[in-house]
């Protein structure tokens, strides 16, 4: 009966959005088997999990890094996507001359955002010079993390998927949190000034990753070698050395996971919508009598 009503669910989803947000792994499964998706296919379909499925800490070798793959990419480049959609209005209207009135409050707000500006700036005081500085640097900042990247970091930072954190908190990355109330205690802090955050899903944890990578003053490196050296992951990993204490430790480790498990194909995946049609074609043929 749960089958049923999530075929009849998967159709609904399909028709009307294309994006699918199954509530276990079981549907994550059904969904995946349906339209035929492989984890090393650079076409992704548009299928969300708002948690990691508990079954992959039951998962060794490939199994796990297959179930990992399929969880996190279509976050990833679901976020990526969000990106790219908010890079190309800030720059069609931070490209004016001159900025309009009505602009002013969402350049403000997208620029404190990247931390180009300071909070109290005010844009239309701004002189020419300063303006081309605002320009480039939403250029600059507002880009999206390439997905071997992003998969490389999570793999790390979250044991492919299974840490406390992650479980616990949809923590992929170990953000912390400064209200201590609201956050889990490490099992081996001593420390009373912050704790590990909770988000409400996987993709937020994501989301809040990547605006830190592309706003933080640390990972300027890796800003610079994502802007000069694309599609070279391998560079871009040497701009994470402030990234964690172990530094170029933690950069070799970078590297040698995008090369292990060769994320580097992943670095042109995106979502397929075509998936959406092929898969309403299938379930037209399935009997949900």
């Amino acid at each position: 009966m749960k089958k049923i009503l999530f075929l009849t669910f998967l159709f609904l989803a399909l028709t009307l959005s294309g994006d699918i947000f199954p509530s276990d792994h079981n549907e994550q499964k059904n969904a995946f088997k349906l339209i035929d998706y492989h984890y090393k296919s650079p076409l992704v379909p548009r299928i969300f999990m708002k948690k990691m499925p508990l079954e992959i800490k039951k998962l060794e070798g490939r199994e796990r890094v297959a179930l990992f793959i399929q969880t996190v990419l279509p976050l990833v480049l679901l976020e990526n996507e969000k990106i790219l959609a908010e890079r190309e209005d800030i720059l069609e209207i931070a490209n004016k001359e001159p900025w309009a009135v009505k602009d002013m409050a969402l350049i403000k707000e997208k620029a404190y955002k990247y931390r180009i500006i300071k909070k109290d700036d005010n844009p239309a005081d701004f002189d020419e010079k300063k303006r081309e500085k605002v320009r480039l640097m939403f250029n600059h900042k507002v880009r999206a993390i390439p997905p071997p990247v992003a998969l490389g970091q999570a793999a790390l930072e979250s044991g492919w998927g299974t840490s406390r954190f992650v479980k616990l908190g949809n923590n992929i990355f170990g953000h912390v949190s400064h209200d201590t109330s609201k956050g889990i205690k490490p099992l081996n802090w001593s420390g009373k000034k912050r704790h590990i955050k909770i988000f409400d899903s996987l993709g937020k944890s994501i989301a809040v990753y990547m605006l830190n990578l592309n706003r933080n003053r640390a990972y300027y490196s890796f800003r610079q070698f994502r802007r000069y050296y694309p599609g070279n992951y391998l560079k871009m990993a040497e701009g994470f050395v402030k990234y964690s204490r172990i530094k170029e430790e933690y950069t070799g480790r970078l590297q040698l996971i995008i090369r292990k498990f060769r994320f580097y194909r992943y670095g042109k995946a995106k979502l397929d919508d075509k998936a959406r049609t092929d898969s309403i074609e299938k379930l037209n043929q399935v009997n949900i009598y």
